[in-house]
């Protein structure tokens, strides 16, 4: 780079910077885009050369941060904070945190780790086939020994878990997670018990078998619906719904048809939404800068749940979409808006998270909580982890898998070196709840909704949420919008609410 000159100037130093950002950017545009392509289009053989080609692109962009050069351009501008702008200030902390672990560990080691991570997501995929644990348990047992050692390198002074619930979630520990998971229990353990003692309604109007060609009609209308613009997202299918932003010009959802299971589309594609919609609308400003994506997990995960069940599980939306429902699935219309409604925020008892009804999903992310906590704590093994997982599984849940499949197996986030990657997922869940409580008290959303209009929402969530991307931590984010902490009886009122619409409770 001739930017990185013998004596940095500021202003060199800054362009040293600029350049850095795009170079960075290019390269996770590259490997992210052969990702995507690797679960939607491309052929199975196509795996080794996919793998070699990732692997040189991440080599090369972890390069970028932790070479000489990177290292001494990053440490000169961490002494000049005060006199760069704010996003060059936090695009500096973004980098130098990226960099965090190879300050500690070497290229060689971390990579191995990586390498090890992509080993036992293989090995995740035989297992979970085949419903055996033991496939997957030596690399399972390497992995978290080995993100134990890096942890003890890179953070001496923090607890091993503290350091990878941080790596996932700016500024999570611990303690914040137990605290936090506390007090929903507290505040939410009654509803559960109201809501499992409840005449459970009719789920018939979920039973109707929708071919995919009906379900992609309808998933296409609810993304024009919720004003994504598909000249920059499209939509995809694979074996799993997720959603790949490469930036705000280029967005893809994917989503997978269950033609015995219409409505795992129908509210996964508002989910997928959420999340893209977050990230088409972050300021043009930010493009191509470690800035330009959303804030965190748990910020993201807010986006997500909010559309998918505040917006999509609601009756308003219900019977906005009704119409085109029932021109799809001519089926329905022997039945109505509100046993849709009904039947698909229904209290069920189930050990699969992806399947969870909204009062209990938080229990399922505090399974996993206990879980991992357990095992970076030493006090149990992973040989014992699936005994523990079906022990919480009936302690937390009231129903025990009928196999490490619909156990231990069911995510494969630790295979892939996801550790501390859950409770986000919880934070984002009970913040989802405050955001909308307050879009709904600062605008006519309410109202609007009926009628199908997210213009109020979409505008509220830019304004707050979107367009500043990952300038603030997201703890800080949060607060700035909120006008304080996440709270969990924010959240229990509203499953109050919810259970009271459902059940008449």
């Amino acid at each position: 780079m001739n930017a990185y000159a013998t004596k940095l100037s500021l202003e060199g130093a800054r362009r040293a910077l600029a350049e850095l950002e795009r170079r960075n950017f290019a390269l996770s545009h590259a490997a992210g885009a052969l990702s995507f392509d690797a679960v939607t289009a491309a052929p199975p053989g196509n795996r080794a050369a996919r793998s070699e080609t990732i692997g040189y692109l991440g080599e090369a962009q972890l390069e970028l941060v932790n070479s000489a050069e990177g290292i001494r351009l990053l440490d000169f501008l961490a002494e000049h904070m005060d006199e760069l702008t704010e996003p060059e200030r936090r695009s500096v902390r973004l980098l130098r945190r990226s960099g965090d672990i190879l300050r500690a560990v070497s290229l060689e080691e971390y990579l191995s780790f990586r390498k090890l991570a992509n080993e036992a997501s293989n090995a995740w995929s035989r297992a979970n086939e085949s419903g055996g644990f033991s496939l997957l348990e030596p690399w399972l047992g390497r992995l978290f020994f080995a993100a134990r050692h890096i942890a003890r390198a890179a953070a001496p002074d923090a607890g091993e878990y503290d350091f990878w619930l941080d790596f996932n979630e700016e500024g999570l520990t611990e303690a914040r997670c137990a605290e936090f998971f506390a007090g929903i229990e507290e505040r939410t353990a009654g509803l559960i018990e109201r809501a499992s003692r409840a005449e459970p309604p009719d789920m018939a109007v979920l039973g109707y078998r929708v071919s995919p060609l009906r379900q992609q009609r309808i998933a296409h209308f609810n993304m024009d619906a919720l004003g994504v613009d598909r000249g920059r997202c499209r939509l995809a299918v694979s074996d799993h719904a997720f959603t790949a932003a490469f930036s705000r010009y280029d967005v893809r959802i994917c989503t997978r048809y269950l033609p015995e299971s219409w409505t795992t589309s129908l509210y996964g594609v508002m989910h997928e939404c959420g999340h893209a919609l977050y990230e088409l609308n972050t300021a043009a400003s930010l493009q191509f800068t470690p800035l330009a994506a959303g804030a965190s997990v748990g910020v993201h995960e807010s986006q997500s749940r909010l559309y998918e069940n505040m917006i999509g599980r609601s009756l308003a939306w219900t019977e906005f979409i009704w119409p085109v429902l029932t021109e799809n699935i001519p089926e329905l219309a022997e039945h109505t808006p509100r046993e849709l409604f009904r039947a698909a925020n229904a209290f069920r008892r189930t050990p699969l998270r992806t399947e969870a009804d909204e009062f209990t999903y938080c229990r399922h992310i505090i399974l996993r909580f206990e879980l991992e906590r357990a095992l970076f704590a030493g006090e149990i093994s992973v040989h014992d982890a699936p005994a523990m997982w079906d022990e919480l599984s009936e302690k937390l849940l009231g129903v025990r898998p009928r196999g490490d499949s619909e156990g231990i197996l069911q995510d494969p986030h630790w295979a892939s070196g996801q550790l501390g990657y859950f409770p986000a997922y919880a934070f984002g869940t009970v913040a989802a709840a405050q955001l909308y409580g307050r879009i709904c008290a600062e605008t006519g959303a309410a109202g609007a909704l009926a009628a199908g209009d997210l213009r109020p929402v979409n505008g509220w969530l830019r304004e707050h949420i979107w367009q500043y991307g990952a300038l603030y931590p997201p703890r800080e984010l949060l607060r700035r919008t909120l006008g304080g902490a996440l709270d969990a009886g924010v959240y229990a009122d509203y499953l109050a609410d919810k259970l009271r619409e459902v059940y008449g409770e």
